[in-house]
């Protein structure tokens, strides 16, 4: 088993665990899907249609997101101190007031990524030459003829 990915917040080390049972929990807790957690939480967008690098992650400038990215913070860190056999109790509130306003956007981004690999497949699974923007293949698409 691979070991966890793990964040710092108010001087814990907080491993964060997903799986179908946190993915439930978001859908209930945060009203959204997995994947709609990039509209929903990340806020992720292209400040420039035309250039696909231009990605933006509106969490940190909109309250609600901020919200809902602590509310994912919690259920993926309660996780992996369960998994890890420790007490899950992290509360949405101790979450926000331990990270730094400035620090929002990158574990928005770390966030981000623990979802995506989450939502690889384990089985059977070939491996790719390296990571695949969303945003990046979407722009791509949208300049291709017949899209």
């Amino acid at each position: 088993m691979k070991k966890p990915i793990e964040i710092k917040i108010g001087g814990r080390d907080i491993p964060l665990y997903y799986s179908a049972y946190e993915m439930t929990a978001i859908q209930e807790e945060i009203g959204c899907t997995a994947y709609q957690l990039r509209d929903e939480v990340f806020g992720i967008r292209l400040a420039d249609e035309d250039d696909p690098k231009s990605v933006v992650f509106d969490v940190a400038t909109d309250a609600k997101k901020t919200k809902k990215l602590g509310t994912l913070i919690r259920i993926l860190g309660n996780a992996g101190l369960e998994e890890r056999g420790e007490a899950p109790d992290l509360t949405d509130k101790w979450v926000l007031r331990n990270i730094k306003s400035g620090m929002v956007l990158v574990y928005a981004v770390v966030m981000f990524n623990v979802i995506m690999e989450g939502n690889r497949m384990e089985a059977g699974e070939k491996e790719e030459s390296g990571p695949v923007d969303v945003l990046v293949e979407e722009a791509n698409a949208k300049k291709q003829p017949g899209s």
